[in-house]
């Protein structure tokens, strides 16, 4: 038997009342030559009975696999099916959400005419709770975000590509489409151990080390919003929330900061090393307006605190505290001025 040409991976994970349309959208596609790996990460729900419902309906290009252990989050089923896949490309879409019928096949005939290692398809459709086939828009524009309007090679010039990631990079695995030799070559997994936060260091590594980088008009995936997120974040109140997402951006910090120390780009540019370590953590920090205390101090302490945790990455500490006191001095500067 032949290997598909596209492995379709969808992480499982409780969702019993969604995960149906996602897997009929996968149904509907025109591109047949597929294989499909549901990967389930030991859900406590019915998810899994309704995927073996529609079992019978793909053919024998339906494959079930599951975690060792429930995970806490997407990177590692993610994984289990890149290790597992057939095909001579991959993409993934989340459990809740919906692939479009052309998508496949769009994706696939780029890869070919491109010698693509990834197609990056920058807009999407995002919907509310609930899909009835007419409640699709594109996602909201932002600030200084240009999208191709054809199929677009990224810079060969690296800095380029880094000026690109800080302004308008969409940083999810869905809406992509890799070429599995690629992800094998360079080892290219999604982090262990992380809640939320891999599929930023996975994509942004993708970036950095594809020959072929493709940027798409095309929209390919429909995004479900107000629903509970694949990372399953959960806090039970602000001071834990605090907790997690600064250990969450040690975590990550600690991941990019050793990616990019081993890639002579950044050793020999600092600039964008450092560049790239200022967006990842001020943007990380934005979340924290929904989870933190009102009292200012209180997160000073959760910093500090973190900073004495041995189980927090080290080097990433040193970082994250350089940058808060660079920022604060130069705050002072500012104010004298």
């Amino acid at each position: 038997m032949n290997a598909p040409k596209i492995s379709v991976i969808i992480p499982l994970y409780n969702s019993e009342k969604y995960i149906r349309q996602c897997l009929v959208s996968v149904l509907a596609s025109k591109f047949t030559d597929y294989e499909l790996l549901v990967v389930d990460d030991h859900s406590t729900d019915n998810s899994l009975a309704e995927v073996k419902k529609l079992l019978p309906h793909f053919n024998g290009r339906m494959k079930i696999l599951s975690t060792e252990k429930n995970s806490g989050g997407p990177g590692l089923p993610r994984n289990v099916g890149i290790e597992n896949a057939a095909g001579k490309y991959v993409t993934f879409i989340d459990h809740d959400d919906i692939i479009l019928p052309d998508a496949l096949e769009l994706f696939y005939n780029t890869a070919e005419i491109y010698n693509a290692d990834v197609v990056h398809a920058e807009r999407y459709f995002i919907f509310i709770r609930e899909f009835n086939g007419k409640n699709f828009i594109v996602q909201p524009d932002e600030p200084g975000r240009n999208f191709v309007d054809k199929p677009t090679l990224e810079p060969v010039d690296l800095g380029a590509r880094m000026n690109h990631f800080v302004s308008n990079f969409h940083c999810m695995p869905w809406s992509k489409f890799f070429r599995r030799d690629f992800l094998l070559e360079n080892k290219l997994r999604f982090p262990h151990g992380m809640q939320m936060g891999e599929d930023v260091c996975f994509c942004f590594k993708c970036l950095c080390l594809a020959k072929n980088y493709i940027l798409v008009p095309y929209i390919t995936n429909a995004q479900r919003v107000g629903t509970p997120s694949a990372s399953r974040v959960s806090v039970k109140n602000k001071s834990d929330g605090t907790r997690l997402f600064l250990s969450i951006l040690f975590s990550k910090v600690g991941v990019f900061d050793e990616f990019m120390n081993g890639l002579e780009f950044f050793k020999n540019n600092p600039a964008y090393h450092r560049k790239i370590l200022k967006y990842i953590i001020e943007n990380h920090l934005k979340f924290l307006n929904l989870f933190n205390d009102s009292e200012p101090h209180a997160i000073q302490k959760f910093f500090f605190d973190g900073l004495q945790n041995p189980q927090w990455n080290s080097a990433a500490k040193d970082i994250v505290a350089a940058h808060f006191y660079t920022e604060y001095l130069l705050r002072m500067y500012r104010r004298q001025d």
